[in-house]
């Protein structure tokens, strides 16, 4: 028995915990679809003898009126009473009416009337049944183990119509019709004990909260529900067109075969032998094939599966009406329906909110079921009645039914995904939308007239990028704002907005500030219209502070235009400027300096080069950073030794990073080179990725890909965040999946490394600190300290694949799924996996998905949860693979602990590490070696 259950478990990919409530959701449908099985066609036979095929029509009409009754009544009963007493009292209502059914058949009191009755009571129960099992699984099973386990499950209905239809047509001569349906009533009275059973197991377990949430039901009308909804929409649509289109095929099943095989014998037998046989095709379908289509492949290709399927044999049927055809279609419909497309269009439902879904998925099972097959009714009555069309007609009216499908089943699977998203967002607060840049227009308009300070400079940044008429007013009435910068960033900005002179710039120079008078230098040599005179009474003016922010205004601008410099003749000013500048006696002060360096930097003369150089070794902060500024804009390699070296300098870092960003595409060679030298500091290996993505370049964008596959794991994360804010500001750069499956690859295999020793160690860390033991607090320190840094690593890890999946997908697509995937709520994980599912290509979900399962996001977990899913390693196969790991951060930590360890594996590992090209590592590494084996210099 134990060896079957582990079969069990393997086959079907059932774990731990899993296996008896399967087993019970199992037995509850077979019961169900048996006892429907038993008492449909002996029902179907007695109103077919009663009325007549005929009546047919106006039975699928009326069961779709009932059914929207009942459905009404149905949900105002969820309103008041609780989801489990509803589901009880539904089953012990049918029960009940199938033993007065088989009471009035054993007493031969069926008119007419009650033929009527019998069939809409059947019709009832086989569509609100079957409903609320499907609600009750989606209550029990989230998304995950839904998709792994609703294949054994539905079987369990498949395997019960097979069972049914063998009883009915074994027993019916025998007992007679009135004690199958009697049977049939005992079968439903003994789901009652079964839910009950399963309530108490799995939902009763669950906490108040969770239970609550699960089996709440929404107070509104589930029409205003479903309208509200795309999905629902969506969904009800799939369901109805699928109904719709079933109820045709089997019309065309039955007509040409009874056209074909005109002796009722003959005919009985053969629907016999087909509908035996397509239930034991959709079982195998069920058993060996949907588990693995749903679980590989989009939700959208398991739910087109059927009706493409249904396409081309109706594209046949119209060609070749043979009878063999249309047994293929049938067989298509009968068995793909209650298999894999049950259980695909059975997952839908699971990403809507519980409250909702159990208010609205009876209601859809039920009305959109009923109205589908009166509909059926009413083309049958119409095309074959009325206009006495030929059943070809059918068949092309099948086909357009099912192009309608096919669409409406892509609409689905896009909005199956938006729930999914949307929960995630929802859940984790987060707040993606895109507004409208109307909608960013007024908010700008209302932060310049009430914002703070701050706000009104981050807006003003944001000026370029939404410019629009609107907002030039606005603008322009903060160049009368009492903040100096905010004027100087409306001088600045006020140009993307329109090109007519603004007069009351001109007035600012009063103020003596440098950034101000810069802005409205720029601004007013900007201007085509204006007068050379204008301009050139600054240049000359008297007070240098006003003089050199004119000369600088003309040198930014006139590093491209010859003409302008020629015009305002700016070689000469620059020269006697310079002059004066290396006279004894000048008079300049530190704020005209600083733009006189910065003017040199846009004036081509290597004349001027050493007087940068010269004060890029100034002691003097600000005169520094201004020739920091002028050797970035000139570029040359003559100054990139000295802004490499104050790169290490924290307070010029942001001057210097700008800096050699000005060199462009030519240095970033260069700055690769430069970050995968293992002695370079990691601070400065921190800078090299945001130097190269602020060229903005395809270079600079192929260059961060690959820096985020080498190098330090806290660098090559900063290369991939750094990529990621690129993608999502609009890059037009996007990487080649080949190259992304190598990469995640990479970086998955690094994980798993990751994680091996993370567990290993965990576990070596509880043998270790056993009470038994002696064991010091620097040795524990140590270890906790190693551990936690490998699990900041795995942390890291994770961020880089998310990084990496944005430089192909949508980053706002990938950023929900990886909040989804690092947040602390589980149902959050799980619709984001879900969300992954639908969003990334098969080879990368094959890569990525194990991992993510198997513990990636839950490190923190016991260990003990993991031993079947890691590769567990002893101490000394640890420290070997994580010193060949070769990041810094993590060997500086086993560098510690190793200290506290006297095992020969650590003199191998301490001699790996002293022959390491990073000079940190080695240092350190000799020291421990030293202290060990005072004799190892001379090994």
């Amino acid at each position: 028995m134990k060896q079957l259950s582990q079969q069990v478990h393997k086959f079907f990919d059932v774990r731990e915990g899993e296996l008896s409530i399967s087993l019970w959701m199992f037995f509850y449908i077979f019961l169900v679809i048996c006892a429907l099985l038993i008492v449909k066609p002996t029902v179907n036979a007695l109103f077919l003898s009663e009325l007549g095929a005929d009546a047919l029509a106006e039975a699928f009409i009326i069961t779709a009126v009932v059914a929207v009754i009942l459905s009404y009544i149905y949900n105002k009963s969820l309103e008041r009473y609780a989801l489990r007493h509803v589901i009880r009292t539904t089953l012990y209502t049918f029960s009940g009416i199938f033993v007065i059914m088989g009471g009035l058949v054993a007493l031969g009191l069926v008119s007419g009337l009650v033929a009527y009755l019998f069939y809409i009571f059947v019709g009832m129960f086989a569509l609100l049944a079957t409903s609320q099992f499907w609600v009750l699984a989606n209550v029990v099973f989230n998304v995950r183990e839904a998709k792994r386990l609703f294949g054994l499950i539905g079987s369990g209905g498949i395997l019960g119509g097979i069972v049914g239809g063998y009883l009915t047509s074994l027993l019916a001569q025998s007992l007679g019709n009135s004690v199958l349906i009697v049977m049939a009533g005992i079968m439903i009275a003994s789901c009652v004990f079964i839910f009950k059973k399963i309530w108490k197991d799995r939902v009763q377990n669950l906490s108040k909260y969770k239970r609550k949430e699960r089996a709440t039901v929404s107070t509104e009308s589930s029409i205003n529900l479903i309208f509200k909804s795309r999905h629902l929409s969506f969904l009800a649509a799939t369901i109805g067109l699928g109904v719709l289109v079933a109820k045709l095929i089997d019309y065309q099943f039955s007509n040409i075969a009874s056209t074909q095989i005109p002796d009722a014998k003959d005919l009985a037998a053969f629907f016999g032998f087909w509908f035996s046989t397509f239930n034991i095709v959709s079982l195998g379908i069920q058993l060996f094939v949907t588990r693995h289509i749903l679980e590989r492949t989009d939700i959208g290709i398991s739910l087109v599966v059927l009706p493409l399927g249904v396409i081309a044999c109706c594209l046949l049927l119209l060609v070749f009406p043979e009878l063999w055809i249309v047994i293929i279609l049938k067989g298509l419909d009968g068995s793909l329906k209650q298999s894999l497309h049950k259980s695909s269009v059975e997952l839908l439902a699971l990403p809507i909110p519980s409250d909702v879904k159990n208010k609205t998925k009876t209601f859809i099972d039920v009305v959109v079921d009923s109205l589908a097959t009166g509909l059926a009714g009413l083309f049958l009555i119409f095309i074959i009645r009325g206009l006495q069309l030929p059943s070809e007609t059918i068949t092309a009216l099948i086909i357009f039914l099912v192009v309608a499908w096919v669409y409406i089943v892509y609409r689905v699977r896009d909005t199956y995904l938006g729930t999914f998203r949307e929960s995630i967002m929802s859940r984790e607060a987060l707040d993606k939308r895109k507004r409208s840049t109307a909608q960013i227009r007024k908010n700008m308009r209302l932060i310049f007239e009430t914002g703070s300070d701050q706000d009104i400079l981050n807006m003003l940044e944001r000026v370029p990028e939404v410019a629009h008429s609107s907002l030039v007013d606005p603008v322009r009435a903060l160049l009368m704002h009492d903040n100096l910068k905010i004027k100087a960033k409306a001088v600045e900005h006020i140009e993307f907005l329109t090109n007519r002179p603004i007069p009351e710039i001109q007035d600012l120079l009063k103020y003596r500030d440098n950034d101000l008078i810069i802005a409205v230098m720029d601004y007013l040599i900007s201007q085509d219209r204006i007068a050379y005179h204008f301009y050139e009474n600054y240049l000359n003016d008297e007070d240098d502070f006003t003089a050199t922010a004119a000369l600088l205004a003309l040198a930014r601008n006139a590093k491209d235009n010859p003409k302008l410099a020629e015009k305002y003749n700016l070689e000469l000013r620059v020269n006697i400027y310079i002059d004066e500048l290396e006279s004894s006696d000048s008079d300049l002060r530190i704020p005209e300096i600083i733009r006189l360096i910065e003017t040199l930097g846009f004036v081509k003369d290597s004349r001027y080069h050493g007087i940068i150089e010269r004060y890029l070794n100034h002691q003097n902060p600000l005169l520094k950073t201004a020739a920091i500024n002028a050797a970035g804009t000139l570029a040359l390699d003559r100054f990139l030794p000295i802004l490499f070296r104050e790169l290490d300098d924290f307070s010029f870092r942001e001057s210097v990073t700008t800096a050699i960003a000005k060199y462009g595409n030519h240095i970033i060679p260069r700055l690769e080179r430069k970050y995968l030298d293992q002695n370079e500091s990691i601070q400065v290996k921190l800078l090299i990725p945001e130097i190269v993505a602020s060229i903005k370049t395809e270079r600079s964008f192929r260059t961060l890909v690959r820096m985020c596959l080498n190098g330090n794991f806290k660098a090559r994360t900063r290369s991939s965040q750094l990529l990621y804010e690129w993608r999502e500001s609009g890059c037009p750069y996007k990487i080649r999946s080949r190259i992304l499956r190598t990469a995640v690859n990479k970086e998955v295999n690094l994980h798993k490394l990751l994680l091996n020793n993370y567990f290993s160690l965990k576990i070596i860390e509880r043998s270790a600190l056993n009470p038994n033991k002696v064991i010091s607090l620097p040795e524990k320190t140590a270890r906790t300290h190693l551990i936690n840094q490998i699990k900041a690593a795995m942390d890291e890890g994770l961020k880089r694949i998310f990084h990496l999946l944005s430089l192909f997908y949508e980053p706002e697509d990938v950023f929900i799924a990886y909040r989804g995937l690092v947040s602390n709520r589980r149902e959050s994980k799980l619709n984001a996996l879900e969300y992954l599912d639908g969003l990334l290509g098969r080879n990368l979900k094959g890569l990525l998905f194990p991992i993510i399962e198997s513990g990636i996001i839950n490190a923190d977990l016991d260990s003990d949860a993991y031993h079947s899913k890691v590769d567990l390693m002893n101490e000394e196969t640890c420290f070997k693979t994580l010193a060949d790991i070769g990041d810094q951060s993590i060997n500086l930590k086993l560098l510690d602990l190793i200290e506290f360890v006297e095992k020969d594996y650590s003199i191998t590992v301490l001699r790996a590490f002293r022959s390491s090209g990073n000079e940190a590592i080695a240092v350190r590494a000799m020291e421990l070696l030293d202290e060990r084996r005072p004799d190892s210099k001379t090994a």
